[in-house]
């Protein structure tokens, strides 16, 4: 698997074509009922950051992989209606605005149409890439999802080896990382069973309407002596408010920049990850707390905080029928720990931590914010900003076999930033690492700093711990 921004997406040129919501569905949302759906939390804030603060309206992320066989028109054309049709986070036009529960106006599932809008012959010389970037259009519009297909030169009837790429491209709106995951199985399984003349059968899903609901359900029952609301009231009192880079930036207060990617690929190989890893195991803690330990030491060596704050991604898709649905489940937790000590007593702390953060999944800080509004140990406003660290092992991850036959592939448009969000994936090769800052020289010389001291940090734990197997 291949994860990224889209400037390191090497799209090939070839034959392709983009299917998108057709005029008659476009008109029809226009004038389409008002049914109560309501947005998550983090949907919410996503549209209000389309007229405050980021001032942005499209965060597009992609999804690619390679079905090995015969491409047919018609059968994907079903396909690709039927996935959106089954859904049902794509049928609600939501408005960009500052409602902390806006209402849209959604359709029906047979009310939804697509329609080849573009292809190689319409836009000669231009890839599918260049298409997709220059063409979803932002939530305003609604429809800013598309589907397309590149490569089907390479899968004539006649071919040797026939096989073509499959493109996944929305707005953040309507899809978070297992989402996309999921769309590329759904997907695969849906074309392979068409082609192979047998009914597709569905996996039950919840409508994530109804994760929605409930979410919102529950976050009307939060007072300030809630337990979850306690917790982030002390999380972020004892932090003096949402973390911080630890360097300068080179922004004002509230300022934003373009964003900017760093990336260093395989910058742990296999066998040290391995022995860091094993260190992690030996201490009482796992790879992905190890990471946050390492991240904090040089926190506070940087700064000298002894108390460090780190805001993860996590998910809640605890419901009946949410695993296989789309939607965007995940939100940020504070995960905050003594980061004094050696490497196995800060990896314990931080172990510990997470547990404790991932009693928040189901409580976002947004209905937090609203209740503590006037809490002087509360300092967070909406449209705050914070770093943010996330760890995927790929090779862990349930259908990675599967990922990797098909060269299963995610990326995401940079968009306007104001901090540092991190992003370590372990796979066959060791660590990656990924990183969106702002498009400042101040920024780039601060994320360079980090990122060295975080991979000498590594790189020493390693070195000093004798391998595990099966690690």
């Amino acid at each position: 698997m291949i994860s990224g921004f889209s400037e390191q997406w090497q799209c090939p040129a070839g034959e392709w074509a983009v299917w998108a919501p057709d005029a008659t569905t476009r008109a029809a949302m226009k004038t389409a009922p008002e049914q109560g759906v309501s947005t998550s939390f983090i949907q919410a804030d996503h549209l209000r950051s389309g007229i405050d603060g980021e001032a942005c309206t499209r965060r597009l992320v992609f999804t690619t992989f390679t079905i090995h066989d015969v491409f047919d028109e018609s059968l994907i054309n079903v396909v690709f209606t039927d996935f959106v049709r089954a859904h049902d986070v794509f049928h609600t036009s939501f408005p960009v605005s500052t409602q902390p529960d806006p209402h849209g106006r959604t359709l029906t599932p047979e009310q939804i149409g697509l329609a080849i809008t573009a292809s190689s012959n319409s836009r000669p010389g231009v890839t599918v890439k260049d298409h997709l970037l220059e063409s979803v259009p932002e939530l305003h519009d609604w429809a800013a999802f598309a589907f397309a297909v590149t490569g089907v030169e390479r899968a004539r009837p006649d071919s040797p080896a026939p096989r073509f790429d499959v493109v996944v491209c929305s707005d953040h709106m309507f899809t978070d990382g297992v989402s996309q995951a999921v769309s590329f199985f759904e997907l695969l399984t849906r074309y392979t069973a068409a082609r192979a003349g047998r009914p597709f059968t569905a996996v039950p899903v919840r409508p994530y309407s109804e994760f929605t609901r409930e979410q919102r359900t529950l976050a009307a029952t939060l007072t300030p002596t809630h337990p979850d609301v306690v917790q982030w009231r002390e999380t972020l009192r004892r932090s003096g408010g949402m973390p911080r880079f630890p360097l300068p930036l080179g922004l004002a207060e509230g300022e934003a920049a373009p964003g900017r990617i760093a990336v260093h690929g395989s910058f742990i190989d296999a066998e040290r990850t391995a022995r860091f890893a094993a260190a992690a195991k030996r201490a009482g803690a796992n790879m992905s707390s190890a990471l946050l330990a390492v991240l904090g030491q040089v926190h506070h060596n940087l700064t000298g905080d002894e108390l460090f704050t780190m805001l993860i991604p996590r998910a809640d898709r605890s419901g009946t029928g949410d695993a296989m649905a789309v939607g965007w489940y995940v939100t940020l937790v504070p995960v905050q720990f003594s980061a004094r000590g050696d490497f196995d007593e800060v990896a314990r702390n931080a172990h510990g931590a997470v547990a404790v953060a991932r009693q928040l999944e189901r409580t976002p800080v947004f209905p937090v914010i609203d209740l503590l509004a006037d809490d002087p140990d509360f300092p967070v406003e909406h449209g705050f900003t914070s770093p943010m660290l996330s760890y995927i092992d790929v090779t862990r991850v349930p259908g990675a076999e599967l990922a990797r036959q098909h060269d299963f592939s995610v990326f995401a448009n940079a968009t306007p930033s104001r901090e540092v969000f991190v992003w370590l994936n372990r796979d066959e090769s060791g660590l990656d690492f990924n990183a969106m800052h702002p498009d400042t020289v101040q920024a780039a010389r601060s994320v360079d700093t980090v990122f060295r001291l975080l991979r000498d940090r590594i790189v020493e734990v390693a070195e000093r711990s004798p391998a595990l197997t099966a690690v």
